[in-house]
């Protein structure tokens, strides 16, 4: 029973994983047609640190699983959280220190974009079991 929502857990992080990534072209692409390339790829890092944060968020949070290891699945969704938090703040703050030219508004609107697909990768998954 465990092996299975296990897999299940894997399951679903890994599309939202692969889901995010492949929204970051498409932000920028939108960002582009758009407004520029500057916005392209202010779009673009908004969205990678985003999905760089999901990323940690889901390595850490799917090493372990079960009833019997619940104390320390807890712990590792506590570590992964804190870690994803602390990748966002320290990448908006080495792109808005470090990148010039920059479009902030698009920064935003790509990791916005890319957010957002939390919401839609439990959908996608559920409609593929289907």
């Amino acid at each position: 029973m465990s092996r299975t929502s296990r897999m299940i857990d894997r399951r679903l992080a890994k599309a939202l994983v692969i889901l995010q990534a492949c929204m970051i072209p498409v932000s920028a692409l939108i960002a582009w047609v758009v407004k520029d390339s500057t916005a392209a790829y202010s779009a673009a890092l908004g969205a990678l640190v985003c999905w760089l944060a999901s990323c940690y968020f889901s390595w850490q949070s799917f090493r372990a699983a079960g009833a019997r290891v619940s104390k320390q699945v807890l712990s590792n969704m506590y570590r992964g959280l804190m870690g994803k938090f602390a990748i966002v703040i320290v990448g908006f703050i080495l792109i808005l220190s470090t990148v010039k030219p920059l479009s902030a508004v698009a920064l935003f609107c790509g990791f916005i974009l890319v957010q957002m697909m939390t919401w839609v990768a439990p959908f996608c998954a559920s409609r593929l079991q289907k």
